[in-house]
């Protein structure tokens, strides 16, 4: 009897194939079903305008919910224009006073970088320079321990751009991230300072040519000299064919085996000359890990070698200082802290952790462009080494649009002041204002001068 007074216009006039019924949406088949099966003489008409009336305002619900969260956008890009302001020059008075007084109560500065533009080096010059009277002397770089101190040697030259053009010709693709003119300035900033190198990071998979040089040239063992030769040509031959037919499987790296490695540690003498061996078997157990897909393996295990090979550099440091304070210039992810998206904790989160025990701060900062183009050396096809950049993935659009709507080159935004509305913002943007205290984002950036 119910199903006769239920109209077939009426069926079609409610949204799609649905009623809400209360607060559950039916299916026309559950609310016949639901008809039945109801003993109350309650006709269909009846329930079917019950479904209408909810739903008219459920459809009201969504537009001022949505209207919200429109309301809620404005004031988070409001909030961001708050706690932001542009620069032409990162020298600025402005930025100077704001970046000085969080430099001064930190142990560790986390510069993250976006690789291969001129604007990271002179931020990493300024900051570094801002540190020094509050005792920052070391720049923990990108490299591994021989780099680091290959750089250094090329200050006791009286040209040091000469003779680093000179080791990259000679062995070009060695040293990651440096064989260009104007980091050569900054690093002679660092060392005109009386600042040292610390490099942490895993050895460049076609960095065996340099560091079999380095300990040719450094050991007092004759024996380790004649064994190691033979290897520094074949890694030389090697790097030769990966470039002439750009085979990408071809560098020496994927030749050193564990016979090789335990016949060189038998010769080495010196715990120096046995810590750079290890390197390079680390580094191919890592590299391993990112050609067969592991990924995650590959981070994690890079990250823990990092963070060994800083404790290293930071015990001997003890010796002279209780707590040394380190300037870091890394790769963004690097300088993360918390969980990076590449799933590890890294470098930084270690720091952040080790400052907090000793009572200090850490200081984490992004330098990334929105525009204009980076360098990112690519040794198979040089001319298509300049890039233009593309943050879209990288960046919250947040953060992008500020950027490229400021007056000015440099926006710097003070993510640490957003923290304690972060429930109010993107996802995009939560994990970068936990990731960083400070992002520094600019306009038309200028690619890296490669040698």
């Amino acid at each position: 009897m119910y199903s006769d007074s239920l109209k077939t216009q009426d069926l079609k006039s409610i949204h799609k194939d649905t009623v809400l019924v209360g607060k559950k949406i039916l299916s026309i088949r559950t609310l016949f079903i639901g008809i039945h099966k109801n003993k109350r003489k309650t006709s269909c008409i009846e329930y079917v305008d019950l479904g209408k009336q909810f739903y008219m305002k459920f459809r009201i619900l969504t537009v001022l919910i949505s209207l919200s969260s429109l309301s809620l956008f404005a004031q988070d890009i409001e909030l961001i224009k708050k706690h932001s302001f542009s620069v032409s020059e990162l020298s600025d008075t402005q930025f100077r006073d704001f970046i000085q007084p969080r430099i001064q109560e930190s142990q560790f500065v986390f510069l993250g970088e976006q690789h291969g533009i001129v604007e990271v080096g002179e931020a990493t010059r300024i900051l570094y320079t801002l540190g020094q009277p509050f005792g920052y002397d070391v720049l923990c770089i990108e490299t591994d321990a021989t780099a680091a101190k290959t750089i250094t040697s090329f200050f006791d030259a009286k040209n040091p751009l000469a003779t680093a053009k000179k080791l990259d010709a000679t062995y070009d693709f060695s040293i990651p991230f440096y064989n260009n003119e104007e980091d050569i300035k900054m690093f002679q900033n660092v060392l005109d300072a009386d600042g040292v190198l610390w490099g942490i990071d895993q050895s460049l998979m076609t960095q065996f040519r340099l560091n079999f040089e380095y300990l040719i040239n450094n050991t007092k063992s004759a024996e380790f000299k004649s064994a190691l030769q033979p290897l520094l040509e074949k890694a030389i031959a090697a790097f030769e064919k990966t470039v002439r037919e750009k085979d990408f499987m071809a560098p020496y790296i994927f030749s050193y085996d564990d016979e090789t490695h335990q016949k060189l540690l038998g010769y080495a003498s010196t715990s120096e000359e046995k810590e750079t061996l290890k390197a390079l078997k680390k580094t191919k157990e890592i590299y391993g890990y990112n050609f067969s897909g592991q990924y995650y393996l590959n981070n994690e295990v890079r990250a823990r070698h990092m963070k060994q090979n800083f404790m290293r550099y930071y015990k001997a440091a003890q010796q002279k200082e209780t707590i040394p304070k380190v300037f870091f210039k890394l790769g963004g992810n690097h300088a993360a802290r918390g969980l990076t998206r590449t799933r590890v904790y890294d470098i930084a989160n270690l720091g952040a952790e080790l400052a907090i025990m000793n009572g200090m701060e850490s200081l984490h900062l992004l330098v990334m462009g929105v525009s204009g183009t980076q360098n990112i050396a690519n040794p198979f096809e040089p001319e298509k080494s300049k890039q233009t950049i593309d943050t879209k993935d990288t960046l919250p659009k947040e953060f992008i649009d500020e950027a490229l709507a400021g007056v000015h080159k440099y926006q710097i935004i003070d993510t640490k002041a957003l923290r304690s509305k972060a429930h109010t913002f993107s996802k995009e943007v939560q994990k970068m204002i936990f990731a960083y205290d400070v992002v520094i984002l600019l306009k038309d950036a200028k690619p890296l001068t490669s040698y």
